[in-house]
């Protein structure tokens, strides 16, 4: 009976941290989403709102990982348990890097006065990041219900978005040669769509943490 009810605690204390990881992940989806339209808009007040929350996604990740090493050393738990919480360890991880992704390009939106001639750019931009966002919200939705298939969907997902970073370096690169004057406004961009990729493998991370819950195993490249 006793072993029970230790088991019983750890499923309720795990189940916790994961609630609050889903929930952590919902903000720095709608931060991805947010930023976004912030420089598509060029919505300074909306990018000084992505900014602020940030301190809220920041908060959720001390708290993950207070619980989950507090959880890891009083159960001291085996196999599957010591892979689930070890695994909100580093998804908490992977979802604060990209919460600091979403602040950076929202310090971006006023960096420059006028991004209108690089319009199109910034729309690929936009799409880029939602096109994350829903990476995210898929790979998470994997790691919920512990489906790897999904969780592989996502994590292929990811060579769209290095693509899109190519196309993206390329075509700025075009506008820099063309007009010297669009040098800065360029140069913000390439970070942000920089950053953006890099977001893209934090999800691919996420997607491997999820195979490794499940199986056990490491993702073979």
């Amino acid at each position: 009976m006793e072993h029970t009810h230790i088991v019983t605690r750890f499923d309720k204390e795990l189940n916790e941290i994961e609630t609050l990881l889903v929930l952590m992940a919902d903000k720095v989806s709608d931060q991805m989403k947010n930023s976004s339209k912030a420089l598509k808009k060029n919505d300074t007040e909306l990018a000084a709102k992505v900014a602020k929350a940030d301190a809220a996604i920041n908060e959720l990740e001390t708290q993950i990982d207070e619980k989950a090493i507090r959880l890891i050393a009083l159960r001291q738990p085996m196999a599957e348990d010591l892979r689930s919480a070890i695994t909100t360890l580093k998804v908490s991880q992977c979802l604060e890097r990209m919460g600091d992704y979403a602040k950076t390009l929202s310090y971006r939106v006023d960096a420059v006065d006028d991004y209108s001639p690089m319009k199109p750019v910034v729309r690929r931009i936009s799409k880029m990041s939602n096109q994350v966002a829903i990476m995210l919200d898929q790979v998470m939705e994997a790691y919920v219900t512990q489906n790897t298939e999904l969780a592989e969907k996502a994590r292929l997902a990811d060579e769209d978005i290095n693509d899109e970073t190519e196309a993206l370096f390329r075509e700025l690169l075009t506008y820099m040669m063309e007009n010297p004057r669009n040098i800065e406004a360029c140069t913000h961009l390439l970070f942000i769509s920089k950053n953006l990729e890099r977001s893209g493998d934090q999800v691919k991370n996420i997607a491997e943490q999820v195979h490794y819950l499940v199986t056990g195993e490491l993702v073979e490249e």
